[in-house]
């Protein structure tokens, strides 16, 4: 279970021979982040939302701090007290709201709907770096623009029985709390190792989603759920959450919030693209154009953010 850290921890590194290490791990990120919305629509067939949140963070949290245990003498387990307050709102940003808001969004909507709204996640963020204080060039907003545009063209071509607008709306909201995690775990991942803010925020926000969701554990059938139905949960435990998170921290300490997120853009495009090859769902050229519109707005993006931080 190290290997990822060793991984993060070669990335971190090797500056010089992996120039593009944070983009390329953003991309990995993004791909295991694209697949979850067919795996766990997938999963739901076998388990309830509320269930699968319940297992799938027992057996995260049990992983964050035994991949800390294995770490040895090399751990830190101590944490400031001054940070347990930001430890809180990152655990409940991205992990507790960010959540329940996929998890039953996806429930009531399509995972191509709850994709392409999740995918938002740079314009929330932008706001509130801007709120903040830290003001982002003209360009970076236009970009924005033209990214959000391709992802409304995603979302007027959806069909009118794919999703509802309590799914849409709890996606939405995933977004935000999505946003607001990458923003305030920024101080966390400089000051402390990855095994060591995963393992805490892992934690802070486990405790209320398993006590929202152990009614719905109770009440699950576990012996019904396949073979299959385990493997996907093992997955969706280890990969989208745990390891991805630690990459996606990773690369925001070396590229910054803005310009990390705006990867996100990328996630209704792969996540179709998996639709299409295990779902056959078609491509009308409406959705062709609105990915266009989203690899054009990423582009320009993330353009002016780097330009703007190379001053």
């Amino acid at each position: 279970m190290a290997q990822p850290i060793e991984q993060v921890e070669e990335l971190a590194t090797a500056k010089p021979s992996l120039a593009f290490g944070p983009e390329l791990a953003q991309v990995l990120v993004i791909t295991m982040w694209a697949s979850t919305f067919i795996v766990t629509k997938a999963v739901f067939a076998e388990i309830s939302p509320l269930a699968f949140i319940f297992v799938r963070f027992a057996l995260m949290t049990l992983l964050a701090f035994g991949v800390l245990a294995a770490r040895g003498a090399r751990a830190q387990w101590h944490i400031r007290r001054a940070d347990l307050p930001r430890f809180l709102m990152v655990g409940l940003c991205g992990y507790t709201g960010y959540q329940l808001g996929f998890v039953l969004g996806l429930d009531n909507t399509s995972p191509f709907s709850s994709s392409l709204l999740i995918a938002m996640v740079p314009f929330f963020t932008l706001v509130i770096l801007a709120v903040n204080g830290e003001r982002a060039r003209r360009g970076a907003w236009l970009g924005l623009g033209i990214g959000i545009a391709g992802v409304v063209l995603f979302l007027a071509d959806k069909s009118a029985a794919s999703g509802s607008f309590v799914g849409d709306a709890l996606s939405l909201g995933a977004a935000v709390s999505f946003a607001g995690y990458g923003v305030l775990n920024r101080r966390l991942t400089r000051d402390y190792p990855p095994e060591t803010y995963t393992a805490y925020a892992v934690l802070l926000g486990s405790i209320p989603l398993l006590a929202l969701s152990t009614p719905a554990a109770l009440a699950q059938h576990w012996t019904s759920i396949s073979v299959w139905g385990w493997l996907a949960i093992i997955y969706m435990v280890i990969f989208p959450v745990y390891v991805a998170y630690m990459l996606w921290n990773w690369a925001i300490a070396r590229r910054g919030a803005a310009a990390a997120t705006s990867f996100t853009l990328l996630v209704p495009i792969i996540s179709g693209t998996l639709s299409a090859l295990f779902f056959g769902e078609g491509f009308s050229p409406l959705k062709l154009l609105g990915a266009a519109s989203v690899l054009v707005g990423l582009i320009i993006l993330r353009r002016q953010v780097r330009t703007e931080g190379s001053h």
